[in-house]
């Protein structure tokens, strides 16, 4: 298979069995790359795949692992890639390896072209069978937790041949799946509009003031955002939508937040909040289990909300695999909205 287009045409593989490279990374000589969209190369498919899985992991070790490939071979592909383009793809750090700016260039487009590849394989298999293929979904933490294994079962029921790459971070780590092509469909806290994505709100939440169960001290309902005047606050961090939305009602009203701690996950923020460490703002699907255990104790606050809402991209066709995965999703928030999770 040759992809050109994109790159150009890269690479005119020489296939050499005595190739062996010393050590993951050598340092490339350097060359002028300027008439690299002239050249008529050939690109291996399998290099491409192997080079964006170390790009996505930051390891050699941990991408041979998911290729189910030795880490030799791996670094033989990269080497003989990185001969081919005249450039460094990768370089050293502690913990592993990092793009280079050639290299976050080249896994940019590589990125396109391979997901590119597998929508086709999708989209003509589609009409003799279910849909297949992978689909890759993100969510914010507090969203994986209650969507992301649901979804995996009724995946695993309906859509046997789809494969969901299940994905967890911060609104511009999703936003930026979504530019480049890593994430096909995103569940965000009040994302900002863009031109180039759709947004259809799936539900609507009010916030609650949490304490710890016993000796909360909490206010009297209903609480207010002058109620939040300083008290002790553990608050997802920055930028969490739930967090923005926050920070807007208060300074909208001339409050200031005492922020004693921030935390990126859900549980994080729970276990400080249990051991009175301060207090937190959680919507009611992050904590009505831990209120029915008696966990926590929660009062709620009907002027802070946030909305749950679907962000996809207009600008290119999706797949009958994302527009299955789209409609379970979908279908897993009506049930929870039926069961009350959301209040």
């Amino acid at each position: 298979f040759s992809v050109s287009g994109e790159f150009g045409a890269f690479m005119r593989r020489q296939h050499d069995p005595n190739l062996s490279l010393r050590g993951d990374l050598k340092q490339i000589p350097y060359r002028d790359t300027s008439d690299l969209e002239s050249r008529t190369l050939e690109m291996d498919l399998r290099q491409l795949r192997y080079f964006a899985r170390i790009a996505e992991s930051g390891s050699f070790r941990e991408a041979a692992g998911r290729a189910n490939v030795a880490q030799s071979a791996l670094s033989r592909h990269v080497r003989a890639l990185e001969e081919e383009l005249g450039v460094a793809l990768f370089e050293r750090h502690s913990r592993g390896v990092r793009l280079t700016a050639a290299g976050g260039r080249l896994f940019e487009r590589a990125s396109r072209i391979l997901r590119d590849i597998e929508d086709i394989r999708a989209e003509l298999t589609a009409e003799s069978a279910s849909p297949g293929g992978t689909v890759s979904v993100g969510a914010s933490a507090t969203t994986s937790r209650l969507l992301y294994g649901r979804l995996a079962e009724a995946a695993g029921t309906q859509f046997p041949r789809i494969a969901i790459n299940m994905l967890e971070g911060a609104p511009y780590f999703l936003l930026e799946g979504l530019d480049t092509g890593r994430i096909d469909l995103a569940v965000m806290v009040d994302p900002e509009p863009r031109n180039h994505l759709a947004t259809e709100p799936l539900v609507s939440e009010t916030l609650y003031l949490i304490g710890a169960s016993q000796k909360s001290g909490l206010p009297a309902p209903p609480c207010t955002v002058r109620n939040l005047e300083n008290l002790p606050l553990v608050l997802f961090s920055r930028p969490s939508g739930s967090r923005m939305s926050v920070e807007a009602a208060a300074a909208e009203q001339g409050v200031t937040l005492n922020v004693r701690f921030e935390a990126a996950s859900p549980d994080v923020v729970k276990d400080f909040v249990r051991r009175g460490l301060g207090y937190g703002l959680m919507p009611h699907s992050s904590i009505y289990r831990d209120m029915r255990a008696g966990e926590l104790s929660a009062v709620r606050c009907d002027s802070l909300r946030l909305t749950r809402a679907f962000v996809r991209r207009t600008d290119r066709p999706a797949s009958p695999a994302v527009e299955a995965v789209a409609g379970l999703i979908r279908d897993e928030f009506r049930a929870l909205i039926a069961e009350r999770a959301f209040g």
